[in-house]
């Protein structure tokens, strides 16, 4: 298991501490600086470019929950796709966001369509001994969570995005 930190992408950083009743958490904005070659990935359906040189990440790291959003957009303010990492814990670090990834993720892409990604890496781990049965089922549990959170509400998801990008002043927005 990995622990990743919200400040781990070089670029321009803010941080925001979130009290609201629809959102109690952390988010980041990471203007995305400094990026010598795009990267690009297989999401399942295609190779797509997820972060290069002024795209925008909001990194969402809500209290009490088993997961991290990271949202990203492209250098027109574009949606690229919101990224669930779902993790065993999400905390707070020397005033850093960070979550311990449990390998499964899923991604929602802006037409609403999700994909599952690393079934494999998660039950890799558990032969491996890296995790336990107990990550495995909190992995699929959550999983579950999200998609009736916001897969099958996927018009919340678009508010809330549009909230951030709002909070921010960003001028990114999810049509």
């Amino acid at each position: 298991m990995k622990r990743r930190y919200a400040n781990k992408i070089e670029g321009d950083y803010i941080q925001k501490r979130i009290e609201e009743e629809y959102f109690k958490g952390y988010v980041c904005k990471v203007k995305i600086k400094n990026v010598s070659s795009p990267f690009i990935v297989n999401n399942g359906l295609s190779k797509i470019c997820i972060k290069d040189n002024d795209y925008e990440w909001f990194e969402v790291y809500p209290d009490n929950a088993n997961y991290a959003i990271t949202i990203m957009f492209d250098d027109n303010a574009n949606l690229i796709e919101w990224y669930f990492d779902i993790a065993k814990e999400v905390g707070i670090e020397n005033n850093i966001p960070y979550e311990d990834d449990l390998y499964l993720d899923m991604l929602i892409m802006p037409n609403g369509q999700k994909i599952v990604l690393d079934e494999d890496e998660l039950i890799e781990a558990l032969d491996l001994g890296k995790i336990m049965q107990s990550d495995v089922d909190l992995a699929y549990k959550t999983l579950e969570q999200l998609e009736n959170k916001y897969v099958n509400n996927f018009e919340y998801l678009v508010e809330f995005t549009n909230k951030l990008c709002e909070i921010f002043e960003s001028k990114a927005r999810v049509k």
